[in-house]
């Protein structure tokens, strides 16, 4: 390992990092593990060492290991290699070979993270110590990797085991993401780098770039470094999936047009889809850091990032619904009896003698336009004396997003089609349709535009926090205790989530005059309903789509061309957007905190024990909608529709609420250093993480259906007997939910040995309580009492009262469950061999129990924690000389549980009705490979591909794996070249 010290370059052996020497006591002082508020200055040697530059492969690991052992928590590490240098282009991609780690993937890079086996709600993720604002659509507090470029890191610590000192939030464990800062650095010091992306679902090259620069005057007290990069990239992620699954389609075995004498029953999935997704990525991240120290006592400090993330998206589908369930469509129904399962159904259009046309498959299609940008800045003032450090910081991040525009469209195949099916055994959606289809589309025979489906959503939100923190250490000579810690943080957030809808309008509307008075834009003028949609013939793609994975099994894709659609649109109508006054909530949270924290030491025994004191009071404000259905047909004739306003007036009523929680979060940690080469580690903690903005503050939605409109609604093809029976249905958020908390223990035995090597055993568990789940139940609620008379021409005028105390069925919501435990054992093992090769390796496995789940005090189900992963295993072999280098890494998570998908009836508390079964994620393994060489000192080449195996992703229902989707995100190749200096 090279080590620059004051104009003294020299080597070290790597055995020297895991033991209690100068040099591994450097090694930490200038990574900053000891410290999660980013203490750049350590005391302890602080003339002999001053920068410490980690290079290669063997050495960053070796330098990860050392930093594991040297924790007084349960820590990983993962460092930079080399300036510009991490190990990962994605830091998801990296930390998914921690052991413990899982990571799901969005467009085949790395996007969020979960530990230990837990749901990724349950990862608190910081840059530089505080939070980082990021609302893709609707605000989440989950981080999302894909903003942040790995570039401008220099390390990342995953804390596995709580401190006071860390802000509360993760259950499952607290990501603290570092960047670099200038007087770290060499001055006049950064690298260039250019890079190619090559994907196998697109068949194209991209670009991407990377820059830093460093500067520091002679004296090396004042320090500015930036950071840029810019990436291009189409992603094309291919998925086939059952939308919805149901008791309320059940179908006898059919042979030949024929039922089976005798034959099995079994239900069916009531709508299917196959659909390629292609989004066009143009990311940028800017960074921007300065220090000045002004003498050997106090720095200041500021940074500055911003992220944005553009994505233009075109979503391609085949719908394949119920509606041609009938006799006179089928002509085989193939069901497995065993699971009680629909396998396949086989269609035709002349099957009951009668001329009949093909709704299915529907070619659905979105076109979507979004943008989402991350700004974050903060200033802190360091103080450091003999007896004590202090350290200030004040800050503000914010995020918003969402699309700027959006709309669906579908057409029907009609006449374009004679024939199609499905089949779903080997854990596949297999579809066929006639091959004519789409040469009949071109010739302009079927193809009619769907008007209902023809529509505009979106959702956009703003997410910000205002933060301060003081933290104080003071070096203490009390007995065992060295260090005494205390902080103080407060932190204001909000965040804003709205719908809004896009209409075209034709050139001559006038916006002005529909807008007077109180007047609104509605889809009833919207160019889809007045004869404005394009023609099939003018909007289909050249082809059908072509270069599909085994996630999508069909003989035929047509697909509109939505680019074509898109200009259609915007040459011949006036684009108009409208902010929802419904569908709109607020969520805000003023949090303040304080801890206290005792570092100690006696003899080879150290760690620390500490309290931390939190109070959050959230404020919830949502629009609630309520939907009056009072009658849909005029003397239930279904082509004379009653006017909306009259047969479905709604009401909006803004609801604040708000709510406190107090929370002691107490800690302790033990280290025991047994020799220079094994060490003993014990934890225990009680930690917590906040229910998500959704499950807080959503909105409130309640219909009422009358008795009148429920017999009109039995007319349409769509009739839901439960959806469309008469009385209340509805769902919301629940702004009672309670925070999410754990008491967890940890107990591990390492061994170190060699050079970078080491092995270790661990043990887990979290008791957690109040984990929230999206549960469907029966619930009282109240409103003013309504009435409403229903005319129609010739008969009685009919009353119809709703309101006052009633109870709404099925509704859904969220609830906290009662007590879970998740538990587990994690294996390590990394070793270096003499002749530059060197592997690592780690396996954890989790058992993840059942818990009541409880909502407004009552106990309506059972669940297993959602997101909870059976086990993760991760393999690495590599390569290193001062020439070149490779590396290998296979990555494996078990299966995981998602969440309910009603089956037979509606949830019932009786432990043994099993009314529901659960999604599970099956098994899936990924290799990667990665490599560079070393052209001079200065110029670097690299290579690397992500998911060499071209891995896809399999979900299924229930214990019997019934097929609930597969997915293929692809293989991509990134090619680069890096210039140092």
């Amino acid at each position: 390992m090279k080590v620059s010290t004051s104009g003294r370059t020299g080597y070290y052996p790597l055995s020297t990092m895991f033991k209690r020497s100068v040099i591994c006591t450097a090694i930490i002082c200038a990574m900053g593990v000891a410290n999660a508020e980013e203490v750049d200055k350590e005391k302890t040697n602080k003339d002999e060492i001053e920068v410490i530059e980690v290079r290669g492969i063997l050495a960053s690991a070796a330098a990860n290991l050392s930093i594991k052992r040297l924790s007084n928590s349960v820590v990983d590490a993962i460092t930079a290699e080399d300036i510009g240098k991490f190990p990962d282009k994605n830091i998801a991609d990296s930390l998914q070979r921690v052991p413990g780690v899982v990571i799901s993937r969005n467009g085949g890079e790395g996007d969020s993270v979960s530990i230990r086996g837990l749901s990724s709600d349950l990862t608190f993720t910081q840059l530089n110590g505080n939070f980082i604002a990021s609302s893709q659509g609707a605000p989440s507090r989950s981080f999302s990797y894909s903003l942040l470029p790995s570039t401008l890191i220099e390390r990342v610590e995953l804390y596995k085991s709580s401190e006071a000192r860390l802000d509360e939030g993760g259950i499952g464990g607290t990501v603290l993401v570092h960047s670099r800062k200038p007087l770290n650095m060499d001055k006049n010091s950064g690298i260039l780098r250019v890079e190619s992306t090559y994907a196998d679902l697109t068949d194209k090259h991209e670009p991407q770039f990377n820059g830093i620069y460093s500067w520091k005057n002679d004296d090396e007290d004042f320090g500015i470094l930036f950071g840029y990069t810019k990436q291009e990239r189409t992603n094309r992620s291919q998925l086939s999936s059952i939308n919805i699954l149901n008791s309320n389609f059940k179908y006898q075995e059919r042979a030949n047009g024929q039922a089976t004498d005798g034959g099995a029953i079994g239900y069916a999935p009531q709508s299917m889809v196959q659909q390629v997704l292609e989004e066009k990525r143009d990311r940028e991240g800017i960074q921007v850091t300065s220090q000045w120290r002004l003498n050997n006592e106090l720095e200041f400090g500021f940074n500055y990032f911003h992220f944005s993330l553009g994505q233009d998206a075109v979503k391609n589908q085949l719908e394949y619904p119920e509606w041609h369930n009938k006799d006179a469509f089928w002509t085989n129904v193939r069901v497995d009896e065993e699971l009680d399962w629909v396998t396949g159904i086989d269609y035709a259009a002349g099957v009951s003698g009668a001329e009949g046309v093909f709704d299915i498959p529907r070619i659905n299609g979105e076109f979507i336009r979004e943008e989402s940008t991350s700004d974050t800045f903060d200033f802190y003032a360091d103080y450091e004396s003999d007896d004590f450090n202090a350290k200030f910081v004040i800050g503000h991040t914010e995020g918003e997003g969402g699309p700027t525009k959006k709309y669906r469209a579908a057409y029907y195949p009609k006449q374009a089609s004679t024939f199609y099916g499905y089949d779903l055994s080997n854990q596949n959606l297999t579809t066929y349709m006639d091959p004519n289809m789409f040469t009949n589309l071109q010739a302009g025979i079927g193809g009619d535009a769907d008007i209902g489906a023809t529509d505009s959503s979106f959702i956009t939100g703003t997410q910000e926090e205002d933060y301060a923190q003081l933290d104080v250490d003071y070096f203490l000579d009390m007995g065992i205790v060295e260090t005494l810690r205390f902080g103080v943080k407060y932190r204001d957030g909000k965040i804003h989530r709205e719908s809004r809808n896009t209409f075209y309008l034709s050139p001559d509307f006038d916006i002005d005059a529909a807008l007077a008075n109180g007047g609104e834009i509605t889809i009833d003028d919207d160019y889809s309903r007045h004869g404005g949609i394009p023609s099939i013939t003018d909007v289909l793609a050249a082809q059908p789509l072509d270069n599909l994975s085994g996630a999508i099994n069909t003989n035929l894709f047509p697909a509109v061309n939505w680019h074509a659609y898109d200009s259609i649109l915007e040459e011949n109508f006036v684009r108009y957007t409208r902010n929802e006054k419904d569908f709109v909530y607020e969520v805000g949270e003023e949090i303040l905190s304080a801890y206290v924290q005792a570092d100690y030491k006696y003899e080879n025994m150290r760690g620390n024990f500490g309290l931390r004191y939190v109070d959050t009071t959230t404020t919830s404000v949502a629009s609630d909608r309520i939907v009056y259905r009072l009658d849909r047909y005029r003397n239930e004739d279904t082509s004379s529709q009653i006017e909306e306003a009259i047969g479905r007036p709604k009401e909006i009523v803004v609801v604040e609420k708000e709510e406190n929680e107090t929370h002691l979060l107490p800690s302790f940690n033990f280290v025991w250093d047994l020799d220079d080469n094994w060490v003993v580690r014990a934890a225990a903690a009680k930690v917590m993480a906040r229910p998500s903005y959704g499950d807080l503050g959503s909105f409130q939605t309640l219909t009422y259906t009358s008795s009148e409109y429920a017999k009109d609604k039995a007319l349409d093809d769509d009739f839901d007997p439960i959806r469309d029976a008469e009385g209340w249905r509805g769902g919301g958020g629940n702004s009672t939910l309670k925070s999410i908390t754990s008491i967890q223990y940890d107990l591990s035995l390492e061994y170190y040995y060699g050079e970078g090597s080491g092995v270790s055993v661990a043990f887990f568990e979290k008791n957690l309580e109040n984990f929230v789940l999206p549960v469907t139940i029966d619930v009282m609620r109240s409103l003013a009492v309504r009435e409403f008379t229903l005319t129609e021409p010739g008969s009685a005028n009919q009353v119809v009262t709703a309101g006052g105390d009633f109870t709404v069925k099925d509704y859904d919501t969220s609830g906290n469950a009662g007590k879970a435990k998740s538990s587990g054992i994690e294996f390590t093992w990394q070793h270096f061999f003499d002749n530059g090769f060197g592997f690592n390796a780690n396996y954890t496995l989790n058992n993840t129990n059942e818990a009541d789940i409880v909502v407004e005090g009552e106990i309506v189900g059972k669940s297993a924690l959602p997101g909870s992963t059976d086990y993760q295993a991760n393999a690495s072999i590599f390569y290193e000389n001062d020439v070149y280098g490779v590396r290998a890494s296979y990555n494996r998570k078990g299966r995981s549980i998602g969440g309910n998908t009603l089956l037979l009836t509606q949830l019932d508390p009786e432990p043994d009705t099993e009314t529901y079964h659960k999604r599970f994620g099956d098994t899936y393994d990924q290799i990667d490979v990665n490599g560079h060489y070393n052209y001079n000192d200065n110029i670097i080449l690299t290579l690397s591909v992500i998911n060499l195996t071209k891995s896809e992703s399999y979900n299924y229902v229930g214990n019997q794996e019934r097929f609930a989707s597969r997915s293929y995100g692809g293989r991509r190749i990134d090619a680069g070249i890096t210039y140092r200096f």
